[in-house]
């Protein structure tokens, strides 16, 4: 486990710290001292320093600990995202659907209690208005993230399969044509 320093979210560590000691097998009756006795261990630098010079008997039970260590490590904490914020997504000059999908995609998880609604609006207001993932969620609104995510895939096999046709093409262009018959005169009569 990473040892907690004080720089990163402390509701991160908390969790995770939870989670590592529901495997812990103990009495139930022991099961809080535990916690707050382990605790200590997953810290370093300001944060161990701030966790041993807690005055003795000042914690009663885990939820106290963590209310002290969550108001200590405050400003730590990361601001919590809205569903609005990933109207600030948008799809980069040469990005492909593919990329600009996952990285809306990455936003989007991390945002407790998403608006669906929201998120379709902005992932579509993100994209290159010329591109025809654009026109079609335009023309064709869609009603779930998943109809989105498929509409999308459809467009990126398209990119995916012409891509690499159309540079072939365009770079073999030379030898492609046709060659051009010379018309032969016939004398006239």
């Amino acid at each position: 486990m990473t040892l907690y320093d004080g720089t990163t979210d402390p509701l991160d560590h908390i969790n995770y710290y939870k989670q590592k000691m529901m495997v812990i097998t103990a009495i139930s009756s022991l099961k809080e001292v535990c916690m707050c006795k382990g605790f200590g261990s997953t810290l370093s630098g300001a944060a161990l320093q701030w966790f041993v010079s807690l005055p003795n008997k000042s914690i009663t039970s885990f939820t106290d600990l963590v209310n002290v260590f969550n108001q200590q490590f405050a400003r730590s904490r990361n601001p919590e995202k809205q569903t609005s914020d990933l109207y600030r997504i948008i799809q980069g000059f040469e990005e492909s659907t593919c990329d600009y999908l996952n990285r809306f995609n990455k936003e989007k998880v991390v945002i407790p209690r998403c608006d669906i609604a929201t998120a379709i609006q902005a992932f579509r207001q993100g994209l290159h208005q010329d591109s025809d993932l654009y026109r079609d969620l335009t023309k064709h609104p869609c009603t779930t993230f998943e109809e989105v995510q498929t509409r999308a895939t459809a467009v990126m096999r398209l990119e995916e399969d012409s891509g690499p046709r159309r540079s072939n093409y365009d770079s073999d262009s030379v030898s492609r044509k046709a060659p051009v018959e010379k018309k032969s005169e016939r004398p006239k009569p």
